[in-house]
C-alpha cells in the first residue's frame, strides 16, 4: 500500500514538472528577464566592483604601518665577545610610511571614470537585452499567427484533396488533377511543421534568456495586431528625440575619456616628483639594565624623480606614445559610429513610414480578398460557382492575412531599433489603441 501511494506521489510531482506552464505577456518577460538573465547579473556584478573600488580609492592616502618582533645579538670584529654580552637582546620595531605622488590623486579619477563606464556599459546591457527580449516576443507572435494561418492552409488543401479524390473517381478530375492536389496538401503539411519547429526554435531562446526550464510550457499572449493598430505615420514624431545620442556611443565616449585619465596618470607618475615620508624605531630590552634601551628611531623624508623617464626611448615614453594610439583610434571609432548612427535612423524613419504605407495597402488588399471570398461563397451556394473556386479565395484571405502580419512585425521591429537608437523608452514612439 505504500509503495502504490509513493508511486502515485511520484508520478503526480512529474506530471506538475512536465506540465509546468508560464502565461507571459511582453512586459512580464522582460521584466523576468532583466531579473534572471546571467548576462546582465554579470554586469551588475562588474558594476558592483568597480563602486566598490572607487568607494575605495581614497585607501592609496593611508599611510603603511608595520610592527614586528627583533632579537639582536652583538658581534665583534675585533675579539671576542665577554659573556655579559654575548646574549640575544628581545625587541620590536614599529615602522610608518606615507608615499604622496600625484598620480595618486589621477588614479583616484580614473577609479571614478571607470565607475561611471561600468554603469554605463551596465544601462547599454540592459538595453540590448530588453532589445533583444521585445523583437524576440513579436517574432513569437508572428510565427504563432502564421502557424495558425497555414494550419488553416493544410485543412483547406486537404479538403481540396479529398474532393478531387471524388471528382476523380467519378471521372471529372483527371489523375494529374489527384496528383497535384495530392503534392499541394503534403507541401502544407510540411510548411505547418516548418512553421512549428520555428516557433519552438524561437521560443528555446526565449526561455535561454528568460532562464526558464527548456520543459517548461510557456503561454505568450498579445498579437501583433493589438500592437499595432495605429502605426505610427507622422514623420515628426519619429524625430522626437533625435538629438539623443545610442548608449554604444555613449560608453565611447567614457571609454575616451577613461584613456585620457589614465594618460595623465600615466605622465604625472613618469615626470612628476614623489614624496615619501618614513618612521621607523626598534626599541631593546636590556636583561642587564632590566629597562628598555632608548635606540632611538629616525624620521626620513624622500624626494625622488626618475630621470631615465625623460629619454625619448624610455618605456615610460612608450606606453604614453601608445595610450595616444589608443585615444586616436577611439576617436576615430567614435566618428564613425556617429555617422553610422545618424544614418540608421534616417533608414529607419524611412522605413517606418515606408511600412506603415504598405499595411494601408495590404489592408485594402485583404479587404478585398473577404470580399471576394465572401461572393464565391454565396455564388456557390447558388450554384453559380465551384468549391474550387471558394477553396481559392479562402486561400487568398490566408495569403493576405500572412502578408499583413509579415509587415506588421517588420513594422514593430523597426520601430523597436529606432527606439534603441535614439534610447528613448521602449514603446514611445509605438502608437496603440
Amino acid at each position: 500500500m505504500k509503495t502504490k501511494l509513493m508511486l502515485f506521489c511520484l508520478c503526480a510531482f512529474m506530471a506538475n514538472t512536465v506540465w509546468a506552464e508560464t502565461t507571459l505577456d511582453i512586459e512580464s518577460a522582460v521584466h523576468l528577464a532583466l531579473e534572471r538573465n546571467l548576462s546582465l547579473e554579470r554586469s551588475r556584478m562588474e558594476s558592483a566592483a568597480a563602486k566598490r573600488k572607487h568607494d575605495r580609492s581614497w585607501n592609496s592616502l593611508i599611510p603603511s604601518l608595520g610592527v614586528g618582533a627583533v632579537a639582536a645579538h652583538p658581534t665583534s670584529i675585533t675579539g671576542p665577545l665577554s659573556s655579559v654580552t654575548n646574549v640575544w637582546t628581545p625587541g620590536f620595531s614599529l615602522s610608518a610610511s606615507l608615499h604622496l605622488s600625484p598620480s595618486i590623486f589621477a588614479d583616484i579619477e580614473r577609479t571614478k571614470t571607470d565607475y561611471e563606464a561600468g554603469l554605463l556599459n551596465h544601462a547599454a546591457a540592459q538595453q540590448e537585452l530588453e532589445f533583444q527580449v521585445r523583437r524576440l516576443c513579436y517574432q513569437l507572435l508572428l510565427l504563432q499567427a502564421n502557424t495558425e494561418l497555414m494550419e488553416q492552409n493544410a485543412a483547406s488543401a486537404q479538403n481540396r484533396y479529398e474532393q478531387i479524390r471524388v471528382f476523380q473517381r467519378t471521372g471529372q478530375a483527371s489523375n494529374l488533377d489527384e496528383l497535384s492536389a495530392r503534392l499541394d496538401a503534403q507541401t502544407q503539411q510540411t510548411n505547418v511543421r516548418n512553421a512549428l519547429t520555428a516557433y519552438e526554435n524561437a521560443l528555446d531562446s526565449l526561455k535561454q534568456f528568460l532562464m526558464i526550464p527548456p520543459e517548461e510550457h510557456i503561454v505568450l499572449q498579445g498579437s501583433l495586431q493589438t500592437l499595432l493598430k495605429i502605426p505610427p505615420v507622422p514623420e515628426q514624431s519619429i524625430e522626437t528625440g533625435i538629438s539623443r545620442e545610442p548608449l554604444t556611443i555613449s560608453v565611447l565616449r567614457k571609454n575616451i575619456n577613461a584613456l585620457e585619465v589614465q594618460r595623465r596618470g600615466l605622465r604625472t607618475s613618469s615626470y612628476a616628483p614623489s614624496l615619501n615620508l618614513s618612521w621607523n624605531a626598534s626599541p631593546l630590552y636590556s636583561d642587564a639594565a632590566n629597562d628598555w634601551l632608548d635606540t632611538g628611531g629616525q624620521f626620513s623624508v624622500t624626494l625622488s624623480m626618475k630621470l631615465d623617464n625623460f629619454l625619448p626611448w624610455s618605456p615610460a615614453k612608450e606606453r604614453l606614445d601608445s595610450l595616444d594610439d589608443s585615444i586616436a583610434m577611439q576617436q576615430n571609432h567614435l566618428r564613425e559610429s556617429i555617422a553610422s548612427h545618424q544614418n540608421t535612423v534616417r533608414n529607419l524613419q524611412r522605413n517606418i513610414i515606408q511600412s506603415a504605407e504598405t499595411i494601408e495597402t495590404l489592408r485594402l488588399n485583404l479587404s478585398l480578398a473577404e470580399e471576394t471570398r465572401s461572393m464565391y461563397e454565396a455564388s456557390y451556394q447558388k450554384g453559380a460557382a465551384d468549391l474550387q473556386s471558394v477553396y481559392s479565395a479562402r486561400d487568398r484571405v490566408l495569403l493576405a492575412e500572412n502578408q499583413l502580419l509579415s509587415e506588421q512585425y517588420n513594422l514593430a521591429a523597426a520601430i523597436l531599433e529606432l527606439e534603441k537608437e535614439l534610447a528613448v523608452p521602449f514603446g514611445s514612439l509605438m502608437h496603440r489603441e
